[in-house]
């Protein structure tokens, strides 16, 4: 159930994609936990870190959104938003103690970042300039 990296997830952004692969890194870490039985507090301090994280990429890839003039930029927002407040709900309690609960939460990580890496990340990548990208 890991994410693989492969070059399907690499969108040509050094930025981007070493911060995708931390992302990635930072799933399977998750999913190593749950296939070890851990759902004590490690798992829970794992998660946290992944949604600070995510948290940090996403400002990161708005903020290049907003330089860009990004046509899709709201709609791309918005998947953002839905990610977090998904994440934000999850019950630490349920994760803990329950197992499918943990595994279902894994299931919508990996699917969810997968293909908005290679659907809606890739479109913005494609559409706006170089340059954007840049370090200044």
């Amino acid at each position: 159930m890991a994410i693989a990296w492969t070059t399907e997830l690499e969108l040509g952004v050094a930025a981007i994609d070493e911060q995708h692969r931390m992302l990635v890194d930072m799933i399977n870490e998750l999913i190593d936990r749950i296939e070890r039985g851990e759902h004590k507090q490690g798992f829970l301090d794992a998660i946290q870190g992944m949604k600070a994280y995510a948290e940090y990429h996403f400002a990161e890839e708005e903020a290049l959104m907003e330089r860009s003039g990004y046509s899709s930029r709201v709609e791309h927002i918005r998947e953002h938003r839905l990610f977090a407040d998904r994440v934000g709900s999850f019950n630490p309690g349920g994760l803990l103690h329950e197992s499918l609960e943990a595994e279902e939460t894994l299931a919508f990580l990996n699917d969810w970042f997968v293909d908005h890496i290679q659907d809606s990340d890739r479109r913005f990548v494609e559409e706006v300039s170089a340059e954007v990208f840049e370090p200044k």
